[in-house]
């Protein structure tokens, strides 16, 4: 069973015009600390609220007024439930001449933080003619529940599809890759992976003792490479000879050579000077 809750916070008095309804059950909060805890007094089976009206007067809305205490009294709604704060205008401020100027000033805000902070959704702002003012916030609805009927199982249907689990531990190897077929395959090298390439120890070796960092040698040389490469040029000339001329007519240039002449296309030289080579290498 549900009901109906309203809070006096301070020195509020309902009026004749305001007296609340038998239905209601009427909770005082005379202090803003007492606000948050006005509702632990009612009885379980008045703890399911409908609605929740609060009542204070407009002076003692930032006296006695507390934001955060608004969250503490939600969870007496039930889901759907409307929460409503009446700000009530007294006989005194209404018959004052600046109560719209101090309206003006006055931090309507911090009702609407209160509904923020307690998880509300704010849905209406009032304003009354003698200047009080009554905000209308609801609270978010149940959330949806799995559905509790019984289901029925088809426990006598047949699988179609059938699985079968080999446990055959002499298997567990077959989707393994041997290390040895990366590198080689059917023995011809074609591998999944290149072998590394052959390094030539020698040479590297070589390489390392020629202080001339692989360059001809120097015109000053003193190390010999001079006296090795001239040996190495000789020894070339006398494996690869220079052809001899049937004709005579090589050493006179293009235009006297024959067509398949194999000095085609150089310049024209002396007898016996075939060999030379015009070096135009930059040593730079």
């Amino acid at each position: 069973m549900t009901s109906t809750a309203a809070i006096h916070i301070g020195s509020y008095a309902p009026t004749d015009d305001t007296k609340t309804r038998e239905s209601v059950t009427v909770v005082q909060a005379p202090t803003k600390e007492s606000l948050p805890s006005c509702l632990s007094t009612m009885k379980k089976s008045e703890a399911a609220l409908s609605s929740i009206s609060i009542y204070l007067q407009y002076e003692e809305l930032l006296t006695h007024y507390d934001s955060l205490a608004l969250a503490s009294l939600v969870p007496y709604l039930i889901p759907n439930g409307s929460v409503s704060v009446h700000v009530v205008m007294s006989a005194a401020a209404a018959a004052d001449g600046e109560t719209s100027s101090n309206n003006n000033k006055m931090d309507w805000g911090i009702i609407m933080t209160s509904f923020v902070l307690a998880g509300l959704k704010t849905q209406s702002e009032q304003r009354q003619k003698d200047g009080g003012r009554i905000f209308t916030a609801q609270k978010a609805a149940a959330p949806p529940t799995a559905s509790s009927a019984p289901m029925r199982l088809n426990l006598g249907a047949k699988m179609s599809n059938k699985v079968t689990l080999n446990l055959d531990d002499d298997d567990d190897d077959d989707d393994q890759i041997d290390e040895d077929d990366l590198l080689l395959n059917g023995g011809n090298n074609s591998g999944m992976l290149a072998p590394p390439p052959t390094i030539d120890m020698e040479a590297r070796a070589k390489a390392a003792a020629d202080d001339c960092g692989g360059r001809k040698a120097c015109d000053d040389c003193t190390c010999g490479r001079a006296e090795m490469e001239a040996a190495d040029e000789e020894k070339k000339m006398a494996d690869n000879p220079p052809p001899k001329s049937n004709c005579g007519n090589c050493a006179k240039g293009d235009a006297f050579r024959c067509a398949g002449c194999p000095y085609l296309g150089k310049p024209a030289f002396k007898e016996g000077e075939e060999h030379l080579v015009l070096k135009l290498d930059d040593d730079v």
